[in-house]
């Protein structure tokens, strides 16, 4: 499974475009006055703007595998870089061999650079540059109450859980999508924090494009 697009519904929408657009260097697909639609690498960030809420999300970003430290010393020039039990980064082991940091956009988003040492291509180029090396959307995030509901749906699509683990329903993580790819639907049960942050996942409007089919908080297509 790929993550083609995902639409996202946030406040703060003016400062949160010009971030990406300045701060990151993406390339506008699309320009409205209520919608911005951003090219990621191989994948589509649009944010729909939203004042009457604060909706937030986690997503990830791929990185080519070689330059995590690099991608971390420009991101950390930036913005500040989010904590985890006084650590600002992570390596993750056994279902992932990864390393990541974290940050929050102006949309209070947690948004997260992810390095895959087995899944992304490595870099001739030493020196990191968004716009080069960010590969695709990696991960988002959908909080819901209605694990089984959704797992349903997203597996009717042909994306399974992660390893074929079991689906829990209450205080974990599930992961969907195939290991090579790289690219993960999490669902999160209500109330479950977010790595490297305070928040914890909420019901919030969202579509997810994948190479698969169409994903939506509200029914697949």
């Amino acid at each position: 499974m790929k993550i083609k697009q995902i639409e996202l519904s946030i406040n703060h929408f003016k400062e949160t475009v010009a971030f990406y657009k300045n701060i990151f260097g993406f390339i506008q697909q699309i320009s409205e006055d209520n919608r911005v639609s951003f090219q990621v690498g191989e994948s589509v960030l649009t944010f729909i703007k939203d004042e009457q809420h604060d909706y937030f999300y986690h997503f990830a970003f791929n990185i080519h595998a070689n330059l995590f430290q690099e991608a971390k010393a420009w991101l950390s020039s930036k913005v500040a870089l989010a904590k985890e039990e006084g650590e600002d980064e992570i390596e993750f082991g056994e279902f992932m061999k990864a390393k990541a940091c974290y940050f929050e956009d102006p949309a209070g988003n947690i948004v997260e650079l992810i390095a895959r040492k087995e899944t992304s291509p490595k870099s001739s180029y030493k020196v990191f540059l968004p716009k080069d090396n960010i590969l695709s959307i990696s991960e988002i995030g959908l909080g819901t109450s209605k694990i089984k509901e959704y797992a349903e749906k997203i597996q009717y699509l042909d994306i399974p859980i992660r390893h074929q683990k079991k689906l829990y329903e209450e205080n974990y993580l599930n992961f969907f999508g195939e290991y090579e790819d790289g690219a993960f639907i999490i669902l999160s049960p209500l109330g479950r924090k977010w790595l490297f942050s305070a928040k914890t996942a909420i019901e919030a409007p969202l579509v997810i494009h994948t190479n698969k089919g169409i994903i939506t908080t509200g029914k697949v297509f």
